[in-house]
């Protein structure tokens, strides 16, 4: 039987690690040595298209999905470059990310994590009807991606804050870009400057700096209150759910892609509200 382009897309896209073409071979010519013809034309084809695309990481060469054309990366987000026209579907998100200096577009498995995990928490049952009133806090905000998409989905107010100038710059582009500047303030200020107190804590940052933020947040988040901490490595889930557990955060989702991995902790009603089984 032939391999069709979605196998091919949806090999490299679900694969727990980055894909080389002969893993692509390996994966699919087990049984059928006549196929890696086949499938060189098969992948050329898609890189021409713009599905797929050549990146180089440390002198070898792999095979990505490609961001340079709208890309779904959760149940309600699609994240697309800025000069791409894309009309939206009822309920859904449509995010114009440019390109710059300090960030890709949105490509890095950490960011699509974090996405699925603010996207299934502003859509529980009961949010439609209080997310409006929430303040949310994305720390280290980079591209400004996970501020626009809280905003997009309806939260009242997001301060994205950076330390870095060039990463300020290029969120403020993009807030503007999404016509969200009424609702996202970005910020060049660290954590220990923001005043005010927050239902939503975004932070795709590594596991120390995840464990450092709780002294300084401890006192500017809301007793109900929800936790989505990005840039972990599987193997650390454990430590920073022990540590959040001791303070009242619990576990209430984790997703997973290529050795990284994305948590969502809740305490409160928010809690209770997310009562149900662990994914």
């Amino acid at each position: 039987m032939a391999v069709s382009e979605l196998q091919v897309l949806r090999f490299v896209a679900e694969s727990p690690s980055k894909v080389t073409f002969g893993s692509i071979i390996r994966y699919f010519c087990k049984t059928n040595p006549r196929k890696p013809k086949e499938l060189k034309h098969l992948v050329a084809g898609l890189i021409q298209s713009g599905q797929l695309c050549y990146t180089s990481h440390y002198g070898h060469s792999f095979i990505e999905i490609s961001y340079d054309q709208p890309q779904a990366v959760s149940e309600h987000v699609v994240i697309k470059p800025p000069l791409c026209s894309l009309k939206a579907f009822p309920g859904q998100c449509v995010v114009s990310l440019g390109r710059g200096a300090a960030f890709g577009g949105g490509e890095h498995p950490t960011t699509r994590l974090a996405i699925q995990l603010i996207d299934a928490a502003l859509h529980r049952p009961n949010w439609p009807v209080r997310r409006h009133a929430c303040r949310a806090l994305d720390i280290g905000t980079g591209s400004g991606v996970l501020a626009i998409v809280a905003s997009k989905m309806g939260v009242g107010f997001v301060c994205g804050i950076d330390t870095d100038p060039c990463a300020v710059f290029e969120a403020s582009d993009n807030v503007r870009l999404n016509h969200v500047e009424k609702r996202v303030k970005i910020l060049q200020e660290d954590l220990d400057s923001i005043s005010g107190s927050f239902d939503l804590v975004f932070a795709n940052l590594r596991m120390p700096t995840l464990f450092d933020l709780w002294s300084v947040l401890e006192n500017k988040v809301a007793d109900d209150s929800i936790f989505i901490f990005s840039g972990l490595k599987s193997e650390e889930i454990k430590s920073i759910c022990d540590f959040y557990e001791a303070v009242g955060f619990f576990l209430h989702q984790k997703r997973s892609e290529k050795g990284w991995s994305a948590i969502c902790l809740a305490r409160g009603s928010f809690l209770d509200e997310s009562a149900g089984p662990i994914d």
